[in-house]
């Protein structure tokens, strides 16, 4: 699990107390020590990511960005970034906090040596310092890489050390430290699709419908959709679809809350049949409904039907 270290000593959410959501997030830190990863999850969360951009652009980035169009930035600076020192970082940031007052927080990441080391070469990526700087291995440019961080930690106004840490627990303390509502029930998509056109990209859970009697093969049902009412009559005859609904219900019921739980910011749901026109149309409108009804919000969409 993430350790972290608020200067602020801030009450904890889970104890009652509501931080304000920050305007700008600004995250600096260790190269691997997850700075893509927070970027993704604020990102999730509805903050627009800017990844290492030149300091010298900074001021208007925040000028233009968030005190003029009044958006929610999250900034990602590391050793990559143009113009970086820690003195200049510092000093830029006690401006911002001057202009922006509690609606800024900056974060500091770290990472102890040795998991940096195993992080790198798992995942056969060289240190940025190798290239900016020309040094020749991989432990010079984390020491190094430590001495230019020297003192940001000190004025950070949130230090988490992600050696060890699991991504849902990461995910999940980060957005209540920013002041983000971890407790809204997360969107769920429900799309039916074509099992002729393959498996669709980018899916939690894939249910097949082609086990149902098919609508198809009877002629004046054939035209017809899966929103259409003798349609799903026609599939509600056989008898497995009521069985096989509250099962997926039951199911979703328990899975739900847990993906939640662990921090995922959305759920996709796909139905399948051979057609992709009506039974898997039906069973997404099904569930998208019986959803509905327990708050969630629901992105209902159909491969081969027209919106």
């Amino acid at each position: 699990m993430a350790s972290i270290h608020n200067r602020h000593n801030k009450a904890d959410p889970k104890l009652g107390a509501k931080t304000p959501i920050k305007k700008l997030v600004v995250i600096c830190g260790l190269s691997g020590s997850g700075l893509s990863t927070a970027s993704h999850f604020l990102e999730d969360a509805g903050y627009t990511a800017v990844d290492n951009l030149p300091l010298f652009l900074f001021d208007q980035l925040i000028s233009r960005e968030v005190e003029a169009n009044g958006r929610h930035l999250v900034v990602s600076i590391d050793a990559r970034t143009s113009g970086f020192t820690s003195e200049s970082l510092l000093a830029l940031m006690r401006d911002i906090r001057r202009r922006l007052g509690d609606q800024v927080m900056l974060i500091f990441l770290t990472t102890g040596e040795a998991e940096l080391i195993r992080r790198f070469n798992a995942a056969r990526r060289s240190h940025p310092l190798t290239r900016i700087e020309g040094i020749s291995d991989l432990e010079t440019a984390i020491s190094r890489d430590m001495e230019r961080m020297t003192g940001v930690d000190k004025e950070a106004d949130l230090v988490i050390d992600t050696t060890g840490s699991i991504p849902a627990d990461f995910r999940r303390r980060l957005l209540q430290e920013i002041g983000a509502d971890i407790h809204e029930l997360m969107p769920v998509e429900i799309k039916s699709f074509s099992y002729r056109d393959g498996l669709p990209d980018e899916v939690d859970l894939v249910f097949d419908m082609r086990f149902l009697a098919n609508p198809h093969w009877s002629a004046h049902l054939a035209e017809s959709t899966g929103r259409d009412q003798e349609v799903q009559d026609f599939i509600r005859l056989d008898p497995a679809f009521d069985e096989y609904m509250n099962h997926l219900k039951m199911q979703l019921d328990l899975i739900l809350p847990l993906y939640r739980k662990d921090g995922r910011p959305q759920c996709r749901i796909s139905f399948g049949c051979t057609g992709g026109r009506h039974r898997s149309v039906f069973a997404a409108e099904y569930i998208a409904e019986y959803l509905r009804g327990k708050s969630y919000d629901i992105r209902l969409s159909h491969q081969k039907l027209a919106s």
